[in-house]
């Protein structure tokens, strides 16, 4: 195959601008291998931080009531739904604690430990004390990490929850949680018999949350069970749809961001071509007088991107690949309270990364050849003889 060979000959004829042509699509890849295996990481983190951290469903009472009643039964009927793998009713209510002089807002659940756990695995994230506490209906509470510093309290002391409705009532501490996300500062459990009788409304609760097998299936089960209960069920999907559209814009953006970055390689494949069109003109011309057709000569052209672009690809690939393990290797602190919990930049290393980085250059570095690849194969043989 000639037109390999004088394709050959003519990146060897330049190996300076050839070497910075292919250190240009190199560096490229490698941004982007480290910037999508970022980007995989942070995506990782924070769908298992937002669908771990929370129910996959909820259920909440009717439209117009403030209770689900009979709540065993409605339990029982969903838990027995196929892909349901665990059921925890709650009752919820705003509070106050106080600590000596230090008084917080709250949001007050009551809750079946062993239930709750199954549900979303609250022993996971204790800080101190255990979340199974929570077991007997005494006065006990679990609270969250900045919540307890808030009120300057630790493992056994005492906190009053007060609400208008009824008289203060004292709750031992037993638990320190840490998430790393706002509900460390507003969030405290307890027992459910216990909160059910602090609220006075015993035998009902205010929602469950619902555990299921397939996290994709979530919007398909709640519609389910709002059809099948007459209750309100809202999917993990439904209750974070503004963080799952700014996850789709980012990735929009970052898109646009690599294509920039190919362009900017791609006009150092492109400027090398021309530069070796302008010094092949006779060469050029000599082989189509010799009757290679407008074809070959655009051919040739086009293999030269082509194995520019994919030395470049095979040097990124390895450097991008060298990168994401050494700062993968290198913890850097992150505050876990702005970031959805992360406390070091995250990396996930995927082999799609290093294709969609490879086919992305490839793409970009052969339409950057084809506008001097059209030049050359245009070129009237006589005139391009004449020129030397």
């Amino acid at each position: 195959m000639f037109e390999l060979d004088i394709a050959m000959k003519h990146i060897r004829s330049r190996h300076r601008q050839t070497l910075f042509s292919i250190i240009a699509v190199g560096l490229s890849v490698a941004i982007i291998v480290v910037s999508m295996s970022m980007l995989s990481g942070y995506t990782s983190i924070l769908i298992d931080s937002t669908v771990e951290k929370q129910a996959h469903i909820t259920v909440l009472p009717k439209e117009n009531e403030d209770y689900i009643h009979l709540y065993h039964g409605l339990e029982k009927h969903v838990y027995d739904m196929e892909g349901v793998e665990a059921v925890s009713p709650y009752f919820q209510g705003e509070a106050a604690l106080q600590h000596r002089h230090d008084v917080e807002g709250v949001v007050l659940y009551g809750i079946n430990p062993e239930d709750e756990n199954r549900v979303v695995n609250r022993e996971r994230d204790m800080f101190a004390g255990e979340f199974t506490s929570l077991a007997n209906p005494g006065s006990r509470i679990v609270l969250g990490y900045k919540l307890a510093k808030n009120l300057d309290v630790g493992m056994g002391d005492t906190v009053t929850a007060q609400i208008p409705e009824s008289g203060p009532t004292d709750f031992t501490i037993t638990g320190i949680f840490r998430t790393g996300t706002p509900a460390d500062e507003t969030t405290a459990f307890a027992n459910l018999e216990r909160i059910q009788d602090f609220y006075g409304a015993g035998g009902v609760v205010t929602g469950m949350g619902v555990r299921i097998s397939d996290v994709y299936t979530a919007e398909t089960l709640a519609n389910g069970i709002e059809i099948e209960t007459g209750y309100d069920a809202i999917s993990w999907i439904e209750q974070n749809a503004d963080i799952l559209n700014l996850l789709e814009t980012s990735e929009s953006m970052v898109y646009f961001f690599y294509v920039i970055i190919f362009a900017i390689s791609g006009f150092g494949i492109a400027n090398i071509l021309i530069m070796i069109v302008m010094e092949k003109v006779g060469e050029i011309g000599m082989l189509m007088a010799m009757g290679a057709p407008r074809r070959s000569i655009l051919l040739i052209f086009l293999l030269e991107a082509g194995i520019l672009g994919m030395a470049g690809v095979m040097i990124g690939a390895v450097l991008g690949y060298v990168s994401c393990l050494l700062i993968a290797s290198y913890t850097i602190p992150v505050p876990p309270e702005m970031y959805f919990g992360m406390d070091h930049l995250p990396i996930v290393i995927n082999a799609e990364n290093f294709v969609t980085a490879g086919v992305f250059a490839m793409v970009i570095n052969i339409i950057a050849g084809m506008f001097p690849a059209r030049r050359a194969s245009k070129m009237n043989p006589v005139e391009a003889i004449q020129s030397v």
